[in-house]
């Protein structure tokens, strides 16, 4: 249970307070199931943000229950005698559907969400409002064991800083220490439904170079209306780095890209764990003075380098004859500065 909404229900069930008595207005458009009539507690919360002392603009909470006539039109102040909430006398049993709003002073809905309950005896109705319907979730995460540590603390894992994006939007800086305590760190408001997620955590490398990149993590989280947001947990994997370079051989003299005519080189990696290629397609395109290329987001492993290069859409050397494997270790990352492996391209 999420803390805010349990510290809600037992000041709800301490102080006994903030309860209005339900007029049914007549026959329930639905006739309910055999079951116990009894009282329904509406708690509140908003989001990330918090409760009602956390959001000042709002000065007004609706709840419809389609069937059911509430007091006062169904508007009740954000917090009643220090609750977050409302308790409905006198359901009947059944299954019903309800609306929540949360209104500013000028009547503009600030907060909003929908959902069904069901009475059975006493019912507590835990919402979570959220801006314009949208929806959010707690996002955390671990490392992976590294030494005698099973689960590394930040420091331990020598990480210093993470960026995120969600659905490959803006890069944002997050504190890795909120990620690894409790419920972790909520996300921004997001459309009901299944979102992208990216994590690169930065550190130290083997080397004792700052702010290089050590894990990333990429995954999944799905969210919807009127559900309380969901916790996700997710691990990080490592990562190392390679740096490469190419020379052209024509059978006699090496050449350089002027003098070979090569406008692009196109490289690609088969990665000798999976038997698998890294890049979709042919591969990575560089012009063929680009060299050397780095790549810091690499899984540690064996990968085979395919290298080509083009006169156009013309290929005219390659190192097809006589490939590289190149082993990429956790931590150890590249600069474009470092030695860079070379990689040997024949005329074809």
């Amino acid at each position: 249970m999420n803390a805010r909404l349990l510290a809600a229900f037992l000041c709800l069930a301490t102080l006994g307070t903030g309860c209005i008595i339900v007029d049914h207005g007549g026959d329930h458009p639905n006739p309910p199931p055999t079951g116990s009539p009894g009282d329904v507690s509406f708690l509140w919360t908003f989001g990330a943000e918090g409760r009602c002392v956390d959001v000042p603009d709002v000065k007004s909470i609706k709840l419809s229950i389609p069937g059911e006539t509430l007091d006062s039109n169904g508007f009740y102040a954000c917090n009643t005698a220090g609750v977050d909430g409302i308790t409905l006398r006198n359901f009947r049993a059944g299954t019903y559907s309800y609306t929540l709003q949360a209104f500013d002073a000028y009547n503009k809905v600030l907060y909003s969400s929908s959902g069904s309950f069901t009475v059975n005896g006493n019912k507590q109705v835990r919402v979570d409002m959220t801006p314009d319907g949208k929806t959010y979730a707690y996002v955390s995460w671990y490392f992976p064991a590294k030494g005698s540590y099973s689960r590394p603390t930040c420091s331990q894992a020598n990480v210093t800083s993470i960026k995120a994006s969600i659905d490959n939007g803006e890069w944002v800086s997050v504190d890795c220490l909120d990620g690894t305590d409790g419920d972790g760190i909520p996300t921004p408001y997001l459309e009901p439904g299944t979102h992208t997620l990216q994590l690169i955590a930065y550190g130290y490398d083997i080397q004792g170079r700052a702010n290089m990149p050590l894990y990333n993590l990429q995954g999944t989280l799905t969210t919807q209306r009127g559900v309380d947001a969901p916790s996700v947990e997710f691990r990080f994997f490592e990562l190392g780095g390679m740096s490469v370079r190419w020379d052209m051989w024509d059978g006699t003299n090496y050449r350089n890209c002027a003098e070979t005519g090569l406008t692009s080189v196109v490289l690609n990696l088969l990665d000798l764990s999976t038997n698998k290629v890294v890049y979709e397609g042919e591969g990575l395109s560089y012009d063929c003075v680009a060299a050397p290329v780095v790549n810091q987001f690499m899984k540690p492993g064996s990968y085979q380098v395919r290298i080509r290069g083009y006169v156009g859409s013309t290929m005219t050397y390659s190192n097809e004859n006589n490939m590289t494997t190149l082993t990429v270790k956790a931590f150890e990352q590249k600069k474009a500065t470092d030695a860079a492996t070379v990689l040997v391209m024949s005329k074809q």
